[in-house]
């Protein structure tokens, strides 16, 4: 039955993939998040260039805001707590909509040209969320004292989404996060003796649990914002969802079943991971081949995943609403 449902999922992929050769719904892209990857697949995906990074020229189809180790909060949260953020930059999510802010200046002088300018324009907003709680639990903090991150996280998600839909934003993507509990970091951080502390796909459950609370809070956020904007696209991309599907369809999406926990990039330990000793540190090896990798350092994923990803997301499944792909127009590549 799985492998029925998994070949008629590819059927609709390898069908759209050939519809989108003819014309593309949107002309432009815009990105914010810490992840550059998958802002990248869904511009290809809609048949548009790559969004260049803000401080980069050329970039009359969107802009890539995104930056390694964003948050959703900014760095006085976490200093009041004590909590020092794992990456060195500050980035936020509210700089991120301030140089959005800045740009918009730049392409347009008033709001209407800015809606004209923005309406055939889609926009990724995120993943939002696992960098601030990273942060926090990985020095020290309680998962019962975390949960509290988890409403001005999503305010500071929904407020961005405002922000933008009363800019001319009327196309929005807006991803939940990973199941936290599946990571290399957090299965070599919480490593738990306990069998029972462990889910079917060996992922950490409580951490699961609580990145599927931090999801549904998003949702929730996301159907009154729906609400209060009938006429904007807010569609929910369910990264949680995709992921597991991953894991579900591992051996068909050409996935070693011995590496479904384990970075690409890292060494030593279970999960090829050493918080000591991360990606890009002097002698640590790549995986030969990451097409054959869920992960890629330990907090996020490969090239290959993010790209089958992205398919399911195009295709209609773990988004809802699906994303209306209305008003298609030439492609540019």
């Amino acid at each position: 039955m799985g492998s029925l449902l998994f070949t008629k999922f590819v059927g609709v992929i390898s069908m759209l993939l050939v519809f989108a050769r003819a014309g593309c719904p949107f002309t432009a892209i815009y990105g914010f998040g810490d992840s550059l990857s998958v802002v990248d697949h869904l511009a290809s995906a809609f048949h548009l260039p790559s969004p260049k990074p803000y401080l980069q020229k050329d970039k009359a189809y969107g802009v890539n805001f995104a930056a390694p180790g964003a948050t959703a909060l900014n760095s006085s949260f976490f200093e009041t707590r004590e909590i020092f953020k794992l990456f060195s930059n500050n980035n936020t999510l509210d700089g991120q909509i301030e140089q959005f802010m800045t740009y918009l200046d730049t392409i347009c002088s008033s709001h209407h040209g800015c809606v004209k300018k923005l309406k055939h324009a889609v926009f990724l907003v995120g993943e939002f969320g696992a960098n601030d709680y990273s942060n926090a639990i990985f020095q020290g903090k309680q998962l019962e004292e975390v949960d509290y991150y988890v409403t001005p996280v999503v305010k500071s998600i929904k407020d961005a989404v405002k922000n933008l839909i009363e800019a001319g934003a009327v196309n929005l993507v807006v991803p939940g996060i990973l199941p936290l509990g599946c990571l290399p970091s957090y299965l070599t951080m919480f490593h738990d003796d306990d069998p029972m502390s462990y889910d079917s796909k060996k992922c950490l459950r409580s951490f699961n649990t609580f990145a599927m609370l931090h999801n549904d809070h998003l949702q929730q956020a996301l159907t009154n914002l729906r609400v209060e904007y009938p006429h904007v696209q807010i569609v929910y991309a369910s990264y949680y969802k995709a992921f597991t599907a991953l894991l579900h369809y591992h051996d068909l999406l050409g996935f070693e079943k011995g590496s479904l926990t384990k970075a690409c990039c890292g060494t030593g330990g279970l999960y090829n991971f050493d918080a000591m000793k991360m990606c890009g540190s002097e002698g640590v090896s790549v995986c030969s081949d990451q097409t054959k990798y869920v992960h890629w350092d330990g907090f996020h994923l490969t090239e290959e995943a993010y790209i089958h990803m992205v398919e399911g997301f195009i295709s209609g499944n773990f988004v809802y609403p699906k994303l209306k792909l209305r008003d298609r127009r030439l492609c540019i590549m």
